[in-house]
């Protein structure tokens, strides 16, 4: 598994990465690649709360951290009080945890053209608003 360091750059590659097949007009895989963003993200958290260096895959521990499941990892990484607080002070932040939550790793088994443009599109504005970005808001903690 990576390193911390590793997953912030990974989850910073696979922003652009799911942009750049956006702009390819390829937006299942745009939106699958997405999910991953916040994967990274949450698990460069995890990794700083547990003080470990690289993510846990080995031994009893890593049974619970080896999920694709955004909503334990939230929890796992320690976040879901602040990010509920956080939710309830700010519906957009809601709204945009909504569409990054539809994620899922299977979603590369989904027929092409699963995905709308506009589906797409607002999914990386979900990730990456400014103000209400899940994955800017991740980046505060990570």
């Amino acid at each position: 598994m990576p390193e911390r360091k590793e997953f912030k750059e990974l989850a910073k590659i696979r922003l652009e990465e799911t942009k750049a097949l956006f702009d390819c007009g390829l937006y299942d895989g745009s939106c699958y690649l997405a999910g991953y963003v916040i994967e990274f993200a949450l698990k460069a958290r995890i990794c700083r709360i547990l003080d470990l260096e690289k993510y846990p895959d080995t031994g009893e521990i890593s049974k619970s951290f080896k999920t694709h499941k955004l909503d334990i990892l939230l929890k796992l990484a320690g976040l879901e009080r602040k990010f509920a607080e956080a939710k309830a002070l700010n519906p957009s932040l809601l709204t945009n945890w909504s569409l990054v939550t539809e994620w899922n790793e299977s979603f590369r088994y989904m027929p092409v053209g699963s995905k709308p443009r506009v589906k797409a599109e607002d999914i990386i504005m979900s990730l990456e608003d400014k103000t209400d970005g899940v994955f800017v808001w991740i980046k505060k903690y990570w």
